[in-house]
């Protein structure tokens, strides 16, 4: 999953229960009271709009949920990220670690009713690295270690002799070394399978636009208003209880994610704001989902922006800012970020890695680097998502002062969510905030995907020799423990370098309703979430 999200994302999730006259007169049904499983109801969620609806072209967390929905992949990672089967059932790893053998479930169909065979796993994977595309997906880079990835990928081979089909329901893959984290590598929604004759037919923009996958929910429609999606009954784990998913669209206007709506009790579920969160702790027939978000909130800085190409001012900039007061702002639901890695994440240490809060520290290394008292230094343009909440705006006042204390003006642009994506995409966002959740439970899914020279997520122009050295070394480190150190070394060296500056680590919590069940949300975020076993219990009161 291409986990890029507004760092104030703060999703709204909706339920609507189906139902007819005799469910106005159903009890509420308590917690604690062993539940059959009733089927019905449609799911409602506000989420931003997604691009598209194609694994190879996942972007954001608001692309990911509903291809999360849609499609499977090889494998998958259940709510404690251990790898779990998916579309494979067996797999077999040799014991130099390099040779990868899939057996495929009989009987998998799309919703088309065509057959799941290895021929479409190897179109899938091919797909990601196909030279004719020129912005490749995260997974790309990932896939590199596959043997004769780069000579396909670049043009230079016809072939990706490391893919082959082996007959119809196995796939082996070879890498050219080994990869401790390849099976969670498979897991991402980049890696989700799609059907070679269905996409050859329609052709790649009309399948972006109406998928074909093998999950839990088919694609149902798609408008200016909202995502539905329809429960898929012939679904290879089971067909869902949920009727179905709709996915309104936030109105552009409005800066309300939904908790006012909660509040009213016209929604089942919704991501608190921190402005909200102690009405809901006190609220009976709420129940709240806490779990470890496995993401970091930072500023990121254009290496090639002017008045930000100097290290030393960008390290200005880092010292300056008072990572303890943001984390301070929300302390319910912000970790102080001490590095890159989040907390949960293999190789994350509590030990400060990041530039210590020093105003005096930063005045003296802009007066170093020939601006003393920050003059010279033009006002710096920040791009940042619409403010959800108190919280968020605070947070752009208190960066805003910090950096003025140093003599550094920060001038904050407040842009929609896909305004923001364009500016940041287009390189023209001198400095900008986002959160970023992990693809995978590894250190690459940060320290990778963002600082990979060349890589499509490399948004600080960070073009560094030492850092692409170290990563091709981590990529090859079969020992945990040594992995781990270098991991750690290369985070440090980065946030030396400071083409970021880490803001906090997110909590995640979610209220529901005591008449949502099923609903278990995961570190890696919102993008993840599965449905195929959420159902719904009328409530007292409901209408159908």
């Amino acid at each position: 999953m291409r986990s890029l999200a507004a760092a104030s994302l703060i999703a709204t999730l909706a339920i609507t229960l189906s139902c007819d006259s005799s469910d106005a007169e159903s009890r509420t049904l308590s917690p604690t009271v062993v539940q059959v499983p009733v089927r019905g109801g449609e799911f409602r969620m506000v989420l931003e709009a997604p691009v598209a609806l194609d694994p190879a072209t996942v972007d954001s967390v608001y692309d990911a949920f509903p291809v999360h929905q849609i499609f499977d992949g090889i494998v998958a990672l259940d709510p404690g990220l251990n790898v779990v089967p998916a579309l494979a059932d067996t797999w077999t790893i040799s014991r130099d670690g390099r040779l990868y053998s899939f057996h495929l479930r009989t009987g998998v169909r799309f919703h088309d009713g065509s057959p799941l065979t290895s021929d479409d796993v190897v179109f899938s994977i091919r797909r990601l690295l196909d030279p004719k595309v020129e912005k490749k997906s995260i997974g790309a880079s990932y896939l590199q270690v596959i043997d004769g990835a780069p000579a396909y990928a670049s043009g230079r081979a016809r072939e990706l002799v490391g893919l082959q089909a082996l007959d119809a329901q196995t796939v082996q893959i070879s890498l050219t070394h080994p990869y401790l984290s390849f099976l969670e590598v498979l897991a991402m929604d980049d890696l989700r399978i799609v059907p070679r004759r269905t996409v050859t037919a329609m052709g790649e923009a009309a399948f972006r636009r109406a998928p074909i996958g093998t999950g839990p929910f088919k694609f149902g429609s798609w408008t200016k208003e909202s995502l539905t999606l329809v429960a898929n009954p012939d679904y290879f784990g089971g067909a869902p209880y949920l009727d179905g998913v709709v996915i309104h669209f936030p109105d552009p206007k409005r800066r309300d994610n939904g908790n006012a709506k909660f509040l009213a009790g016209e929604t089942e579920i919704v991501e608190p704001l921190p402005d909200t969160l102690a009405t809901l702790l006190q609220d009976p027939t709420v129940e709240m989902h806490r779990y470890q978000d496995l993401s970091l909130s930072f500023m990121g800085l254009n290496t090639g922006a002017r008045g930000l190409q100097d290290e030393r001012v960008r390290r200005a900039i880092a010292m300056a800012i008072d990572r303890k007061g943001l984390a301070d702002l929300a302390p319910s639901n912000r970790r102080e970020a001490q590095g890159i890695l989040p907390p949960g994440l293999p190789g994350y240490s509590a030990t400060p890695k990041a530039m210590p809060f020093d105003p005096e520290g930063a005045r003296s290394l802009l007066a170093e680097a020939g601006h003393p008292e920050g003059r010279g230094v033009p006002p710096i343009h920040f791009y940042t998502a619409q403010a959800t909440s108190s919280a968020n705006a605070k947070t752009n006042e208190l960066l805003v002062r910090n950096l003025a204390a140093v003599g550094i003006r920060l001038v904050v642009h407040e842009t929609t969510w896909s305004e923001l994506i364009t500016h940041i995409e287009d390189n023209d966002a001198p400095a900008f905030q986002l959160g970023w959740v992990a693809d995978l439970p590894d250190p690459d899914a940060f320290l990778r995907t963002l600082f990979e020279p060349g890589g499509s997520a490399n948004y600080f122009s960070f073009l560094d020799r030492p850092t692409a050295q170290a990563l091709e070394r981590g990529v090859s480190e079969v020992n945990p423990m040594q992995r781990t150190k270098l991991y750690r070394e290369l985070e440090r060296s980065i946030l030396e370098k400071a083409p970021l500056v880490p803001l906090f680590h997110s909590v995640g919590m979610i209220a529901s309703r005591r008449t949502v069940h099923g609903f278990k949300p995961g570190p890696l975020g919102i993008g993840s979430l599965d449905l195929e076993h959420v159902w719904l219990s009328p409530a007292t009161g409901s209408r159908g």
